[in-house]
């Protein structure tokens, strides 16, 4: 279910309906190209000036400043555009991603039929080709998410080691010495009190981006005793942007693997963050999993919630039963019949696109919409930003004191229901997460291009949308070249040249007219 927060203060409109969004299938892609024409002429002329910056050779530092500064004002000019498009045009990122989600299925028949030539032609011994085609994505999204993530780890850009959580601060003993490792600077928290709102836990998610901590910053509740405890946790999203692995997890590498639902160690951080708050509490470990965990999380953060409410309690060691998510892309996962879910999202936010979903739920979550007007500069980063989802979740409880009643006030009111009462005992826990790098380089980094391990037990929820992959598709031409290469073999094997050449040149015809007939056949089922 779907509700839409008015655009100005009071105004409550019905469901927006973006055909792009909603139904991508329906849509032909040279809409992206009629939108994004308008970039090819400023995008070269951008182009064209960097390259004049970094040719011309001058002693004058003024004349090189001038320069680059041109260069970088010209790029800025082609990306605020850029983003002006897709705020302009909700739905635009969905079929960008379909688009991309294209090439991800182009990319998953290549890898196939190199694997398939190594399988046929004994190139394969130890079996590892002949393991991964078995492991081949189901759609051209997940083809794309294993490209990047399989290319960050054989470049040497995915280097995370050892998860490590750090409790610095409890208020139960406010006043004690920091506990940091060396060199680990004191983060810079202003929110130190107990969220009494749904709106305080998003808030506080802004605060903890301003942390500036050594690793993921993460704030953890202890709400009421015994049978009614409960534990409230405030999840910022990714850190930074950086390809090569930083101290903090809350990276690249992380999204990638959120999206395709395998572990991750911003996951693992989360989990042990949790755990150790409940340990600080007394909660014995064998316990932690009877506890009640409610998640409110930015980007990545609410990707993680949604990850670990959709998860059986016994694989993760913490029961997540309530989550708010703020712009999040987390269709892909089907939560728990437990859980209560609220998914926050804005019009113009391109995030909770991108795991190429069409925006429709196909489990109980709630979700509630709002519809912006764009600012002067970076449109996109003002839908996605964490400050401008806490003025959404203050409207959205508001509305809920108005509308109680449906299924957004029943969800939202379930959510609400796990903050502290009047008189509550409360207990506040911050905590970062961090990771170690590891120094050693892999000696064979491109055996390694595959060796990317799929989840088990575990399928994203499908849509009708999806780019699906064929496998038979890669298949035939395979085939065919190691009959190709077969053929060949047998005939040097004779010495017989004469013969050979002429075998070979008919293998060519015949090798021409089927891949003609391939090309049509592969134009059909695409």
């Amino acid at each position: 279910m779907t509700y839409t927060i008015g655009a100005a203060d009071g105004e409550d409109e019905v469901e927006h309906y973006y055909p792009l969004r909603r139904v991508p299938q329906a849509v032909s892609q040279r809409v992206l190209w009629d939108h994004l024409n308008v970039l090819v002429r400023p995008l070269a002329k951008s182009v064209a000036v960097s390259a004049v910056s970094s040719l011309v050779v001058s002693r004058d530092p003024l004349v090189r400043s001038t320069l680059e500064e041109r260069a970088r004002q010209s790029g800025d000019a082609v990306f605020s555009q850029m983003q002006h498009i897709y705020f302009d045009n909700p739905g635009l990122d969905t079929v960008t991603v379909r688009t991309l989600s294209k090439l991800g299925r182009e990319i998953a028949y290549f890898g196939a039929r190199i694997l398939r030539v190594q399988v046929i032609l004994g190139l394969d011994p130890e079996g590892r080709a002949a393991r991964n085609l078995k492991a081949i994505p189901a759609t051209g999204y997940d083809a794309l998410m294993v490209t990047g993530l399989a290319a960050g780890k054989t470049l040497g850009y995915f280097k995370g080691g050892r998860v490590l959580t750090r409790l610095w601060w409890d208020s139960a003993n406010p006043e004690a010495p920091l506990d940091l490792d060396p060199g680990h600077p004191k983060p810079g928290v202003r929110r130190y009190g107990a969220p009494t709102s749904l709106r305080d836990m998003a808030a506080d998610i802004d605060d903890l981006y301003w942390a500036r901590a050594y690793g993921q910053s993460i704030k953890v509740t202890r709400v009421g005793d015994g049978a009614t405890r409960r534990w409230l946790v405030s999840l910022p999203g990714t850190d930074h942007a950086e390809y090569a692995t930083q101290p903090n997890p809350a990276d690249l590498e992380a999204n990638l693997r959120e999206e395709l639902n395998m572990p991750n160690a911003m996951r693992r951080g989360t989990i042990d963050a949790i755990r150790t708050a409940m340990y600080q509490d007394g909660i014995a470990p064998e316990a932690m999993a009877e506890e009640k965990v409610f998640i409110c999380g930015h980007s990545q953060g609410g990707m993680i919630a949604a990850a670990l409410a959709a998860t059986p309690v016994e694989e993760v060691g913490v029961k997540v039963d309530r989550i708010l998510t703020l712009g999040s892309p987390t269709r892909r996962l089907r939560l728990r019949d437990d859980v209560v879910a609220v998914a926050v999202e804005h019009d113009q936010d391109i995030v909770p696109s991108l795991d190429g979903t069409p925006r429709r739920n196909l489990d109980q979550r709630v979700t509630v919409q709002r519809k912006l007007h764009a600012p002067r500069m970076n449109p996109l980063f003002y839908a996605h930003s964490s400050s401008t989802y806490t003025e959404t979740v203050r409207r959205m409880e508001r509305q809920r004191i108005v509308a109680p009643f449906g299924r957004t006030g029943k969800a939202v009111g379930g959510l609400q229901d796990y903050l502290p009462k009047d008189g509550e005992p409360t207990r506040v826990f911050h905590l970062y997460v961090w990771q170690e790098l590891r120094s050693e380089v892999d000696r064979h980094p491109w055996t390694n291009m595959f060796d990317v391990a799929a989840p088990t037990g575990w399928q994203p929820v499908r849509y009708d949308s999806e780019v699906l992959i064929d496998e038979e598709v890669a298949r035939p031409a395979v085939e065919r070249i190691g009959e190709l290469a077969g053929h060949v073999t047998s005939v040097v094997a004779s010495s017989d040249l004469v013969t050979a050449a002429t075998r070979l040149i008919e293998g060519a015809g015949d090798e021409a007219s089927r891949d003609n007939g391939e090309e049509e056949n592969a134009s059909t089922i695409g």
